[in-house]
């Protein structure tokens, strides 16, 4: 799977979930925005199941690239730092603690379209690009 397809079905599955959450909050509190301590949220979306178990299948070179442009998305950090991003998730991440980093992400859709508008910007193609340092020549 390159890892575009992989962002773009992050980015819906993550978008259902938001829009989930959105119509069902406000039903289930009175005062929401505001939720008051012992009030029920609901159940969760059948979504948030498939998007975890979707992340978790994922190799995990995938997976910490994925979560590294999520970083991006989110401002973290700016695009020649992408590298060191998912250079640090492979170093003192693994793969159970990456994929709860990217589900407690309620804009997780958010942060990867973000991601997209950046990189284009840049005019940089991911599926074309290896996350890894590159030495250079003498």
């Amino acid at each position: 799977m390159k890892l575009s397809e992989a962002v773009q079905r992050t980015i819906d599955l993550a978008a259902r979930i938001w829009q989930y959450w959105e119509a069902e909050l406000p039903k289930r509190h009175p005062n929401y925005p505001l939720v008051n301590p012992g009030e029920d949220d609901g159940p969760p979306p059948p979504e948030e199941k498939q998007l975890r178990q979707f992340l978790a299948g994922l190799p995990e070179d995938l997976l910490y690239k994925l979560a590294s442009l999520m970083s991006l998305g989110r401002g973290d950090f700016a695009v020649d730092g992408l590298v060191e991003r998912y250079q640090e998730l492979k170093r003192f991440g693994n793969p159970e603690w990456v994929v709860d980093l990217m589900m407690d992400k309620p804009a997780l859709a958010d942060y990867l379209s973000e991601w997209l508008e950046e990189l284009q910007n840049n005019k940089i193609n991911v599926d074309n690009r290896p996350l890894k340092r590159t030495r250079s020549r003498k």
